[in-house]
């Protein structure tokens, strides 16, 4: 890679010519590379080539006539011209975030307010929407928009002002170092299900050992449900390490749901989801339970004080799971 001589000024947005026809979308992957740490893992997180990851970090450091990273054994390190760059684009991309978020409010001769939520792909349907709706149709003055999306979702260069999830060791690494709050919010628990037909058939198990004379539903392409265990149904009853043959797997909720309501065998899921709320799947076993998943309210550091923020999280945090 052909590398410029480093420039002795810091990098800022005034006194360099650099700046000049910045290309901003090379500037994201550049970010997400030294969020992840590695081009493996940032071409994952944004779902491209490797080697795409790679020509576009290298175009920048052409452009900018400096090296941005340097490798070592855990995989790479911001230089500290990379360092500088981070700081600018990080800083850059709030402002932006705050600037936008300035116009939203002045929509509708000042009357309306634009919400911007990020969430996963089941916590959005089966139990995020009705409790906004709700809260949108005591709150007219406010706009929502709901995002259902599995992968981390940055929430400052994906211009959301809250992220709904829970955080595992990736997701603590990722939000490390940025002007985030993270708020508990709420725990779900998976359980076990079964129709009213399948246990008059085949009779409703009392051990998790039972469960091994059942039929069983599990998810297909379980890595799609990055934040629940959703084959932890397919475990119970066996060996560390062996797992039941379902006799229906799909990597559709929907499905899943509508497989045990026709009988077909017994599906896990959460007591809070309208899905389960809405079909007449009776809860089995009801003290065996996953591992409980924690829920946090992640929101920019900017938005602590602001009064329509705080009044969403303390509702959600009273209307979902009220007892916690």
């Amino acid at each position: 890679m052909l590398i410029l001589p480093l420039e002795k000024e810091e990098l800022t947005l005034e006194n360099s010519s650099q700046f000049r026809n910045f290309d901003w979308e090379k500037a994201k992957t550049f970010y997400y590379v030294a969020k992840c740490g590695t081009f493996t893992k940032a071409a994952e997180f944004l779902n491209i080539s490797q080697s795409a990851v790679s020509r576009q970090v290298i175009y920048l450091e052409q452009h900018l006539g400096c090296s941005l990273f340097a490798r070592h054994n855990g995989g790479l390190k911001l230089t500290r011209k990379g360092e500088e760059l981070m700081e600018i684009i990080a800083t850059t991309f709030v402002g932006l975030q705050g600037f936008t978020r300035n116009t939203h409010l002045q929509i509708n001769n000042g009357k309306k307010q634009k919400i911007r939520i990020a969430t996963t792909c089941s916590l959005a349907p089966y139990l995020l929407n009705e409790f906004i709706l709700d809260y949108n149709k005591d709150h007219p003055h406010l706009m929502f928009e709901l995002i259902g999306d599995d992968r981390l979702i940055d929430i400052i260069l994906n211009d959301v002002d809250i992220a709904i999830r829970p955080i595992d060791l990736k997701g603590q690494e990722f939000l490390k170092g940025q002007d985030v709050q993270q708020e508990y919010l709420f725990t779900l628990e998976k359980k076990l299900y079964a129709s009213p037909e399948y246990l008059e058939k085949h009779g409703e198990p009392q051990t998790v050992e039972d469960l091994k004379n059942h039929r069983l539903i599990g998810y297909s392409h379980p890595q799609e449900h990055p934040y629940s265990e959703v084959n932890w149904i397919l475990k119970l009853g066996l060996p560390n390490g062996q797992l039941h043959q379902p006799i229906f797997a799909s990597n559709s909720i929907e499905c899943a749901i509508q497989a045990a309501e026709k009988g077909i065998g017994i599906v896990s899921n959460y007591d809070e989801y309208s899905i389960i709320k809405k079909s007449k799947l009776k809860n089995i076993l009801p003290d065996v339970r996953c591992t409980k998943l924690k829920e946090y309210f992640i929101y920019q550091n900017y938005l602590k004080g602001n009064e329509e923020i705080m009044n969403l999280k303390m509702y959600l945090q009273n209307k979902i799971c009220p007892s916690q």
